[in-house]
């Protein structure tokens, strides 16, 4: 899972609708959402409560001066830990390089890294509650008890400790049975809001010397579209970790008519991105939009209507995947996708730092050791790494397929909007999208299918 930027993440508010029609000029579709508690139809998401970095961490003693002082801590507790929780991590920058708490060296390295450049229209200069804090410590009783500052005043006086529910590996924490509405700021139109999203903390036991804690803000949104007379239920997220974001979008389409449906936990990731093209209808009366996201100023999920060419890009099965150029990591020689024109292409978005990915390398690696090389080859596209991180884990593991590492050169990353790993893609020798997001038996069996195993 991506650090900060896995985060994908959904701002919540409170938004009147201003249409009275979906139908817009330049075929612009605009639909007011509501926003619903809990994962609904997508795979739950997480972040992990960190303790606060120090001064003597090299990775994080820039963010020190970022955090601010909390009172109320319960003075029977012992072995406290602080975690500020960041619901929207470009504005808590954006506003501390301000405020003289983030050097310009480091601003700039985030947004060279985030691949962002501000918006002083979406940004607020003064600061806002962009945070939530969340204390946890061992109480009288012997038992780590948690607080969270859910009137965000950075005071625990007027808070309840709790004892979160433990989570299992497999449920993690779609299923919890109490939440804390938790406050928070947006800033939107020049103004601060304030507004209100559910927060869960679990543990999750992962040996006996060590617990995890975990959170997540469990609130999705359900739009309806009309089109050719017949109503569309739309389910969408921006993620669960960061709810004051509203970079990405990811859509699914609900059949009302097989409920069962609706309640299938599709894995993030999985779902209709930002870009990407979701059809309604069956037969001639199909039409096709593309997913333009959530618009927090106007709030309403935007989608754009018209005829869609056969050349069109995109990341979805069916079609044509948008070329790239890079270098081979090892040799240094020259990758592009046409090169592996005429045969099937195996891609895979990972990272050095990504545990998931990483474990991933022995299961393909078998797998690449049984497919037919005449018949399909793979790619890596190593992610948000440093060439020197990248030669380290060569020097330890051997990959036998080539890798390209995604830069600012490059761009690889940004080309196909990424921004969960590990990700991959099968591509037809047509140069369009076969298959997307398949692992271990999925994948081989998809292989298998395709007639490219020996």
């Amino acid at each position: 899972m991506k650090p900060i930027s896995i985060m994908i993440c959904m701002l919540i508010g409170l938004y009147a609708c201003r249409q009275n029609s979906n139908e817009l000029a330049g075929n612009v579709v605009e639909l007011p959402v509501t926003f619903v508690e809990g994962f609904g139809p997508f795979g739950s998401s997480y972040g992990v409560l960190a303790a606060e970095y120090t001064l003597d961490n090299a990775g994080g003693a820039g963010w020190v001066k970022t955090y601010l002082p909390v009172r109320g801590i319960p003075e029977k507790w012992k072995k406290v830990v602080r975690s500020m929780v960041v619901l929207d991590y470009k504005q808590l920058v954006y506003q501390n390089f301000f405020q003289g708490n983030i050097d310009s060296s480091m601003y700039f390295d985030l947004q060279k890294s985030w691949d962002w450049e501000p918006d002083s229209t979406r940004l607020s200069r003064l600061p806002v509650r962009c945070y939530v804090y969340v204390i946890r410590g061992m109480d009288e009783s012997g038992k780590t008890a948690v607080m969270i500052d859910s009137n965000n005043n950075l005071d625990f006086a007027d808070e309840v400790p709790f004892y979160p529910e433990t989570a299992s590996k497999q449920d993690t924490l779609r299923y919890y049975k109490k939440s804390h509405r938790i406050e928070f700021d947006v800033f939107r139109d020049g103004k601060v809001l304030v507004s209100h999203v559910p927060m869960v903390i679990k543990h999750l036991p992962e040996n006996p010397s060590q617990t995890t804690f975990l959170y997540s803000f469990p609130q999705y949104a359900e739009a309806v579209i009309k089109v050719s007379g017949q109503e569309y239920p739309i389910a969408f997220n921006n993620g669960f970790t960061a709810p004051a974001t509203d970079e990405d979008t990811e859509l699914l389409l609900v059949d009302r008519n097989q409920p069962e449906k609706s309640t299938e936990k599709v894995s993030l990731g999985h779902g209709i991105a930002v870009g990407e093209f979701i059809d309604f209808g069956t037969g001639n009366s199909k039409k096709r939009y593309k997913n333009l996201g959530y618009n927090p100023q106007r709030g309403v999920l935007q989608l754009q209507g018209g005829s869609i060419a056969a050349s069109s890009y995109s990341t979805q099965p069916g079609f044509l995947f948008r070329s790239f150029s890079g270098n081979e990591f090892t040799s240094g020689k020259p990758v592009s996708l046409e090169d592996f024109k005429g045969k099937y292409l195996f891609v895979d978005f990972w990272g050095t730092w990504c545990k998931p990915c990483v474990e991933e390398f022995p299961a393909l690696t078998s797998l690449y050791q049984q497919i037919n090389k005449e018949e399909i080859a793979f790619l890596g596209i190593a992610s948000e790494d440093t060439p020197e991180s990248l030669g380290r884990f060569l020097k330890k593991r051997l990959v036998p397929w080539p890798l390209v590492l995604s830069d600012s050169i490059n761009k690889i990353i940004e080309t196909y909007n990424i921004d969960m790993f590990p990700s991959n893609f099968i591509i037809g020798p047509d140069g369009r999208i076969v298959a997307k997001n398949l692992h271990k038996e999925k994948l081989e069996n998809k292989f298998r299918e395709l007639g490219v195993l020996r």
